[in-house]
């Protein structure tokens, strides 16, 4: 079942994180995001590097993929809607069901943080810009009202859509992991899933476990 993405809500998150590296910009706290935690830093951008972006917004033709637009913001429980649990759309993998209830629990101690990502640690090897909330919100409007402003579609037009993530959420020995991802453009309106990984030999892999037929 798709997981639909409203734009990002307010209000204040519940970190239960160690410190984390940096000040958050004053625009990012507003939506009570917390710098990412330095023990989850390395492991977290990789993978989202690894994800960017979901396939819909790949396969796009490449005159309207000139860049990707990354939301510089992760969503928590209460920016999906529905707010449908990892576990309420993925099984854990018969050969690792330990890893799989660890990255659950991870995520159900800090499903109402928000992250705020910085573009330097994302491995990329296309175009991509890491964007605020009032420019998600304009890329978005950009997309879907033919009343935007010429100047508005134009500055956006390169862009096929925009991913959003959740936190990544962790076993203990950051071998397995869980992460929502959706991609919203205009055409596909909004497709969200959870995504499981597994790293071996130093590089995570996407399991993405069973999906539960209608959930």
């Amino acid at each position: 079942m798709p997981l639909l993405l409203p734009m990002l809500a307010t209000g204040q998150s519940v970190p239960n994180h160690k410190p984390a590296s940096g000040p958050v910009p004053a625009r990012y706290s507003e939506q009570g995001a917390i710098a990412m935690p330095n023990d989850r830093a390395d492991d977290s951008y990789a993978i989202y590097s690894m994800l960017t972006p979901g396939a819909e917004l790949a396969s796009m033709p490449p005159e309207h993929t000139q860049q990707w637009a990354v939301a510089a913001i992760t969503v928590n429980e209460n920016d999906r809607n529905p707010a449908v649990p990892p576990q309420g759309q993925l099984k854990p993998p018969p050969d690792n069901p330990k890893g799989f209830a660890e990255a659950v629990a991870d995520y159900e101690m800090n499903k109402n943080v928000r992250v705020a990502l910085t573009k330097r640690p994302f491995h990329i090897d296309h175009a991509f810009a890491l964007l605020p909330p009032d420019q998600v919100e304009e890329l978005r409007a950009a997309k879907s009202s033919a009343s935007a402003s010429s100047a508005t579609q134009s500055q956006w037009a390169g862009f096929p859509g925009v991913t959003y993530f959740s936190e990544v959420y962790f076993d203990s020995k950051h071998a397995a992991a869980l992460v929502y991802r959706n991609d919203w453009c205009t055409n596909l309106c909004s497709a969200g899933s959870w995504i499981y990984l597994e790293k071996h030999g130093g590089h995570w892999t996407q399991r993405s476990g069973v999906v539960v037929p209608g959930a």
